[in-house]
């Protein structure tokens, strides 16, 4: 995957045709590959419509080559992140994780409440976005750390409680559970965004008891979730 996004960057950014034997001294000696190995390469991507020859003077970068090394950069990135995110739990570990889950738990059930009484019509149209951009980045096999946050930080505004808000935002800053607990979820096998959009229908449907609840069963399943993965790392 990083050898072909490689070789599609570096196509993209020529000003002219390339060949393999110019990508030889780029990208050759990082990937021990000889000029023949990427002439091979190069010559399946024009295959896959990424490149086209253009005579002797080399290829260049089509459309769909374009789409594909933005495809294989969002995949990389998320790549990156996942193994991050795997050192931050070794370091961090369950209880700390455990501990910020239950404090959250405290503060959300009531931002949540407050939400189904109080949220506008504008806010709730933001809400449903949010839901909607976590499902799109799903479809395409990325986990949305920072919408997952986006969510919950739009429940806080939405609640118009400002002892709450900073509250859940202290607890927020001085931890990477968003993170964390988005990446467990996705390795144990549990859905994500189901649970928002239990919290958002009961936001909609005026009702701050099914509102609390469902944030409630939201973060448990969250603390379950954890319990499950560090018990399965310690078999």
């Amino acid at each position: 995957m990083e050898l072909e996004y490689e070789l599609l960057k570096q196509l993209r950014d020529a000003n002219a045709p390339i060949g393999a034997s110019t990508l030889v001294h780029t990208l050759g000696k990082t990937y021990g590959l000889s000029q023949a190995t990427i002439g091979r390469r190069l010559m399946e991507m024009d295959v896959e419509g990424f490149t086209v020859l253009e005579g002797r003077k080399g290829r260049t970068l089509t459309e769909q080559g374009l789409d594909r090394m933005k495809t294989l950069e969002k995949d990389l990135q998320q790549q990156s992140v996942n193994s991050q995110l795997i050192q931050m739990l070794n370091h961090s570990g369950e209880k700390a994780l455990l501990d910020v889950l239950v404090a959250r738990r405290a503060l959300e059930r009531e931002i949540a409440s407050l939400a189904a009484q109080r949220a506008s019509k504008e806010y709730i149209v933001l809400l449903q976005a949010s839901i909607a951009n976590q499902h799109e980045l799903l479809s395409k096999n990325i986990i949305p750390y920072e919408e997952d946050r986006e969510f919950h930080r739009l429940l806080a505004y939405a609640a118009q409680n400002q002892i709450l808000l900073h509250a859940v935002e202290l607890v927020w800053e001085t931890s990477r559970d968003f993170l964390e607990t988005a990446y467990i979820r996705r390795r144990v096998g549990s859905e994500l965004v189901v649970d928002h959009q239990q919290i958002l229908d009961a936001i909609v449907a005026g009702s701050p008891e099914q509102a609390e609840a469902a944030m409630v069963n939201h973060i448990n399943q969250m603390i379950d979730d954890v319990k499950r993965y560090f018990a399965m790392q310690n078999q």
